[in-house]
């Protein structure tokens, strides 16, 4: 090889054939093979003459270790016949069977026997990949060379492919290291009402550290808290002891906001179950109108109530309407994931609420609890609250990525139960599991599959009755039982004292844990009192995913949950977000001096007397010594339509365009996914998007050549979706937004013939084999019905009572 200034790319490179004379061994022939990175088809050859005046003008010159001693015997003859020095390195085999240089050095990586440069060893690597039964995506395959770049060893790394070579050093992500004992205030020595004290005594005689840094702070003096745990370490309770004192203390009920309707049901549950003991009622509101279904027809949507668990639109709504005064007296308001007030879609939303919230009832106790901040001070100072940090654990955590098939999950969880429970802990006790899955047909499923391996476990959900429960909490900590499988249920409940957490799934349900999630569950490994150390466990499937609406795989979820990550602060509003804002909080005052107020104490600035003459423009408002909404801002402020939406619905009504082609023109459902992408692009050789309204995807469906090589049973699925959705005259179909259109009219139909959301996705998957989230379906619908009741309210305005009658009828349907 002929190497320049040390490139791997060698200038050319040849074969040399020696031949023994009687002066020794010389150049016979040099074959040149292959010249600036291409191979030569021909022959070419080097004169020997030329080739040692190369060698003598050489200023390094070096034989590669590794030649037979009869090689290297021939090559120093000849070398030494002409007085050239030369010495003997360590070169990359790999890197001269594909003709290119690379010395071994300390960033080497050892390959079986012996060692290879990085660049080659990252190639085995991703030929390994590929070879193996498991579909990764990018992010766990660059997962896998920065392990294997770290390890400096391919076949450690390798082996996290196979759970029979399995090496703890490898699997080891990180350690969350422990910090020293910390405060735990006595709970019976609270300055609080006795109702709640029993309550809390009920499940521990001292509060978390992070409760007692609270209760330092003025928690129970009505002091505003931002209280931020890195860990789930009990800051939710935090807002809940302010806002039932306060509620006892005749202060005035409480609102417990949060950003997701799931998240609201959740609490909804379990703050009637846990609150009604000491006799709180507790409703929920979760948006304009709820769609009635099984799940949800008993519950209470009062505003009565001592406790109104809602989402952030949900009370919105109603401060928008002008229905402040409906909520009552207000002693405590809790703002659960405050950190989406940095999120891009609805951070404003949440920023104008706070805003609003803190205009009207300023006597208020606010707290404010988030998982991670970024910044945190500035939140705080902003909030005009007390700032909580913490970030400690008591006991350190190992966490591990182990990735794995679903056909091997069950063998190796058996393994990894059974050795922690051999294990005691300095303090005498064994090592229990608990194993969180995203289902509870999976819990009974598991327990079952694991009792096959002579595990003693339990399934345990909030499908069961307090007696089942009970029963399995005492075995557990009786020690009775080595491992308990459960969903999300234990997340938020009962405190086992685990030293194991085990993540068979990364999903709550068909959708992904989010990093609050994941950091709560995690934390539920390791207790001081019980254990030395915690472990949590992830055992994603590569290429995986419980809905193809997902974004990501299974894995690539897991990498991202351990990483986590701050939040970036972000508040910048466009011209719509403003205009919005401050229309909403026309809504709560009439008041020039105190509109100003309220935008001043939010993140996001907004050009106030610029957008009051737009808003004056768009006929939303009237301006004069006070600002006071007009019919037409009125609705729009309440359904959260910008002027675009509003004026959209306007000129539809006004060309007799039908209430369901209004609504699905105002809002497509995206969120669709083809449940067998996989398959198809396997198909294709291709990497087929999942999103069914992606190009790619569409673009296969119009591609006659593309679709005769898709299997037959796939390409009927997709003939058929096609057939209903891409029926148009428009020039620019299938880009043109009429598919999108038809398929959320299809929803809406389906869901007029008194199918659930659920049901819904089934009937997609059996016609088109596309697939969606049940709560995208939910939201989707939900959003058509506040659409549809806006355009009542805007055709009356208009004097349109046909167009009134019809948007009734088919809002009534959705709603079920």
């Amino acid at each position: 090889m002929t190497i320049l200034d040390k490139k791997k790319e060698p200038l050319w490179t040849g074969e040399l054939e020696l031949k023994e004379n009687t002066a020794g061994f010389r150049p016979h022939k040099v074959r040149v093979l292959k010249r600036e990175g291409k191979e030569l088809s021909g022959e070419e050859y080097i004169q020997s003459k030329d080739f040692i005046n190369l060698l003598k003008k050489a200023n390094r010159i070096m034989i590669a270790t590794g030649c037979s001693a009869a090689q290297e015997k021939e090559l120093q003859d000849m070398l030494l016949a002409y007085q050239l020095k030369y010495e003997f390195v360590n070169i990359c085999r790999f890197c001269l069977l594909q003709k290119r240089f690379n010395f071994i050095n300390k960033s080497s990586v050892r390959y079986h026997k012996e060692m290879i440069c990085p660049d080659c060893a990252k190639d085995e690597l991703k030929k390994v990949l590929k070879n193996s039964r498991q579909n990764m995506g990018d992010t766990t395959v660059d997962f896998f060379y920065e392990t294997l770049l770290r390890t400096k060893d391919f076949d450690k790394t390798a082996s996290l492919l196979s759970a029979d070579r399995l090496d703890p050093e490898i699997t080891r992500y990180d350690t969350v290291q422990s910090a020293g004992s910390e405060k735990q205030t006595d709970i019976k020595k609270l300055r609080i009402h006795n109702r709640l004290k029993k309550l809390l005594l009920a499940k521990s005689e001292k509060l978390l550290p992070v409760q007692s840094l609270a209760v330092d702070a003025g928690l129970l003096d009505g002091k505003n808290l931002m209280v931020v745990s890195a860990t789930a370490t009990g800051k939710t309770l935090i807002g809940e002891i302010a806002g039932i004192e306060n509620n006892l203390s005749d202060k005035g009920k409480m609102l417990y906001l949060v950003p997701l309707v799931a998240l609201a049901n959740q609490k909804y549950d379990q703050f009637k179950k846990r609150y009604s003991e000491i006799g709180l009622s507790v409703s929920i509101r979760i948006g304009a109108e709820l769609i009635k279904t099984k799940s949800t027809s008993d519950m209470k949507k009062t505003l009565d109530s001592d406790i109104i668990v809602g989402t952030y639109e949900g009370i919105d709504h109603i401060l928008r309407l002008g229905n402040a005064d409906s909520l009552g007296k207000v002693g405590t308001v809790v703002i659960d994931e405050v950190h989406m007030l940095t999120d891009a879609d609805r951070g404003h939303r949440l920023d104008g609420l706070i805003a609003r919230l803190r205009y009207l009832f300023p006597e208020t106790q606010f707290i404010y609890l988030s998982a991670t901040v970024a910044g945190p001070e500035y939140f705080a100072k902003k909030l005009d609250a007390k700032l909580v940090v913490y970030e400690h654990r008591p006991v350190p955590i190992e966490r591990h990525l182990i990735f794995t098939r679903d056909d091997e999950k069950i063998r190796l969880m058996s393994q990894l139960i059974q050795d922690e429970y051999n294990m005691k802990s300095s303090k005498g006790h064994r090592g229990q599991t608990i194993i969180f899955t995203n289902s509870r047909a999976n819990c009974h499923t598991l327990s079952a599959a694991l009792h096959a391996y002579g595990i003693n476990s339990a399934y345990y959900h909030a499908g069961l009755n307090l007696s089942e429960r009970k029963t399995v909490e005492n075995k557990f900590a009786r020690g009775d039982i080595a491992a308990i499988v459960t969903t999300a249920a234990l997340a938020a409940g009962v405190d086992f004292p685990s030293s194991q957490v085990i993540f068979e799934s990364m999903a709550m349900g068909i959708e992904w844990l989010t990093v609050s999630d994941f950091l709560q569950m995690s934390g539920r490994a390791g207790r001081p009192d019980y254990h030395d150390r915690g472990i949590v466990v992830l055992m994603p499937v590569p290429g995986k995913s419980y809905s193809s609406g997902a974004t990501g795989t299974e894995e690539e979820v897991a990498i991202a949950l351990l990483k986590g990550g701050l939040l970036e602060e972000e508040f910048n509003y466009d011209e719509e977000e403003q205009l919005e804002e401050l229309l909403a909080s026309v809504s709560v005052t009439t008041s020039r001096a105190d509109l100003s107020k309220i935008q001043k104490s939010m993140f996001g600035d907004i050009s106030e007397n610029i957008m009051l003459i737009k808003l004056q423009k768009y006929k939303f408002i009237e301006l004069g010594k006070e600002v006071k909404q007009t019919r037409l801002g009125q609705i729009a402020s309440a359904y959260f339509l910008s002027v675009s939406k509003t004026y959209m619905i306007v000129d539809s009504i006004t060309a007799g365009i039908s209430p369901l082609h209004i609504i699905t023109n105002l809002d497509f459902f995206t969120a669709a996914s083809f449940k067998y992408a996989d398959q198809i692009s396997k198909d294709l050789r291709m990497n087929l998007p999942s999103r069914v309204f992606q190009g790619a995807f569409m673009d296969i469906i119009f591609d006659g050549e593309n679709l005769k090589d898709v299997s037959p049973k796939y390409q009927k699925l997709l003939l058929n979706f096609a057939a209903d959705m891409f029926v148009c005259a428009c020039s620019e179909s299938p880009y043109c937004g009429c598919a999108e259109r038809k398929f959320s009219e299809k929803i809406i139909l389906l869901r007029t013939k008194g199918l659930e959301p659920i049901e819904i996705i089934r009937k997609l998957e059996d016609d088109y084999g596309i697939t969606a989230y049940a709560g995208d379906i939910f939201s989707y619908l939900e959003d058509s019905i506040r659409n549809l009741e806006a355009m009542e309210l805007i055709a009356k305005n208009m004097g349109k009572n046909e167009v009134v009658k019809n948007a009734k009828e088919l809002r009534l349907k959705i709603q079920g």
